[in-house]
């Protein structure tokens, strides 16, 4: 996916929220963001947003400090997220298809984002959420294609939004399939990292891995050797997220990409509304 214009200001924006919750001061900020515009200004266009938002948070990084501005907000997401757990597993459960409701409740989770939102209400945005249109939702060919597999590769996206992806992994597991989750590298926004599984009390036969990157999304050019060997072999690939689909939307393989749409740039490049729910494989190999 190429970078829009619109895609240089909601860098800027998650990356001004980084440096808000790090408590940088103005004057730190201030010089900060100049150097990520400056960078922006010399970004091609054709390169994927999701790598110029690495670029920008590692001038951030070098100009305010290591750490996780964003350890405090991921942990309040899993725990408040995880208290619907029992209602959300009952909802699926009780559904006519409870792998179709599984799978509309990850999309749905995937608004709990907040590279994209400044501040987040974790229950009444996937309330919300919940209510959402189905856009491209190409359930039988994903139902076709998971019927043919062993093993599922699944790229996790957000804190708060992996308890939604327990609850899919759940039904996959329960389906006989194998389940390997990936996760970043390093800390980046609100992405789902090593550190931020503990509580989240996914089935111990999860294989966990990290994408060896700490971009928020998977670029394969940027990944670990050993991400992109598990990658090129996977039968099935769930791909989680707005970071994800950015870095692997020119990616041949058999992926399904599930999300929300929550701009423009991703609605204009799937071909559906903004705030629509997304369980599709756009190049048509599902």
């Amino acid at each position: 996916m190429r970078t829009y214009p619109e895609c240089i200001p909601c860098i800027l924006q998650a990356s001004l929220n980084a440096g808000r919750l790090a408590g940088a001061k103005e004057e730190e900020l201030w010089m900060a963001m100049r150097k990520a515009a400056e960078l922006c200004g010399r970004w091609e266009r054709e390169n994927p947003p999701i790598a110029l938002g690495a670029e920008v948070a590692r001038v951030l990084r070098e100009s305010l400090g290591q750490g996780d501005p964003f350890f405090s907000a991921k942990r309040e997401g899993n725990a408040k997220v995880l208290a619907l757990y029992p209602a959300l597993k009952a909802q699926v459960k009780g559904a006519s298809d409870p792998l179709e409701e599984a799978l509309r409740l990850a999309a749905a989770a995937n608004a709990l984002d907040l590279g994209v939102y400044q501040k987040i209400d974790f229950v009444q945005m996937l309330e919300r959420a919940l209510q959402s249109p189905r856009g491209r939702w190409e359930l039988e060919e994903f139902k076709e294609r998971l019927a043919e597999v062993q093993e599922i590769l699944y790229l996790a996206d957000n804190a708060g939004e992996i308890v939604a992806d327990r609850i899919l992994i759940e039904e996959l597991l329960a389906r006989g399939k194998r389940v390997v989750l990936a996760v970043r590298g390093w800390p980046i926004l609100n992405d789902v990292t090593l550190a931020d599984l503990h509580e989240v009390g996914l089935p111990r036969e999860v294989e966990v891995i990290t994408t060896g990157s700490d971009l928020p999304g998977v670029f394969l050019p940027f990944c670990s050797p050993e991400f992109r060997a598990r990658f090129e072999k996977a039968e099935l690939i769930v791909s989680k997220g707005m970071g994800n689909f950015e870095g692997l939307s020119r990616e041949e393989g058999p992926i399904f990409f599930v999300l929300q749409a929550k701009c423009f740039p991703i609605a204009q490049e799937l071909g559906v509304n903004v705030g629509d729910l997304v369980l599709a494989d756009p190049r048509g190999h599902g």
